[in-house]
């Protein structure tokens, strides 16, 4: 089957019995009447080709591959857009996975929280409860703790004004130009806004002392490997590893859901 991406149209040819195994997005266009079964090509021009060919090397291989540039890290954000758009779990989870392993491998930070790229996950996932949206929300919080307690103990002004707002006195103070990019973002999604006031809420109660990096994740802990995950908790995605499962770290969870 011919698929083009893209407005410029990038031509994909996959195998028809791969693309209707792995989404009845497919499957519902190709195995029924209808003009793209007849014709054996679909247009898809608002989705990406760098991440429709992402998900061709996971039809074909089982994984995502791994690569050091810009364009990669932009691409996987969208293979999980496309994966919430044909609710592929799997495919979602394993780009989790590919996102935090680039991220840690590479010392990616900032780069993971772009006001261009926190914008993109929240117009194209469907909940607050997502966990793109709740890994780029923790991101924020360990990248922005990190920097006011690196340039307070430099000796730079930490701009504390914000202080009062997000954490009781004394505990986390974040730098205004990391807490205007905040509100850059949270003056069009309140929920967004609340979600970080939560985490960072949730950070101060640990405390500075431990700052917890999302992009780590111990492969022996089911509850911590699978916390960015979106299958059902009683769901093992690594049965393998069962064996060797431990119980020590656990990310906490703040209010009455996840963040």
């Amino acid at each position: 089957m011919t698929i083009y991406v893209g407005p410029k149209r990038k031509e994909f040819i996959v195998h028809k019995k791969l693309l209707c195994e792995s989404a009845d997005y497919f499957k519902g266009a190709f195995t029924r009447d209808f003009k793209e079964a007849r014709k054996g090509e679909m247009y898809m021009p608002e989705d990406s080709p760098g991440a429709f060919s992402l998900y061709v090397d996971w039809l074909y291989r089982s994984a995502i591959p791994m690569a050091n540039t810009e364009d990669h890290l932009h691409n996987l954000y969208e293979l999980y857009f496309l994966a919430e758009k044909l609710c592929l779990v799997v495919l979602k989870d394993k780009t989790m996975d590919s996102i935090q392993d680039m991220a840690l491998k590479y010392g990616l930070k900032d780069e993971l929280i772009t006001p261009e790229l926190i914008t993109k996950v929240l117009n194209n996932t469907s909940t607050r409860q997502d966990r793109l949206r709740s890994f780029c929300v923790w991101q924020m919080v360990f990248v922005y703790t990190k920097r006011s307690l690196d340039e307070s103990e430099e000796g730079e002004d930490s701009e504390s004004e914000y202080e009062s707002t997000f954490a009781e006195p004394g505990s986390i103070v974040l730098l205004k130009k990391d807490m205007r990019k905040v509100f850059q973002i949270g003056r069009n999604n309140f929920r967004f806004l609340d979600d970080f006031v939560i985490r960072l809420s949730g950070q101060a109660q640990v405390g500075t002392n431990n700052i917890i990096d999302p992009r780590e994740r111990n492969e022996k802990d089911a509850d911590d490997r699978c916390y960015f995950h979106c299958h059902k908790q009683s769901f093992n995605c690594r049965p393998s590893q069962d064996a060797e499962a431990g119980g020590s770290f656990v990310r906490k969870v703040e209010g009455n859901g996840s963040v």
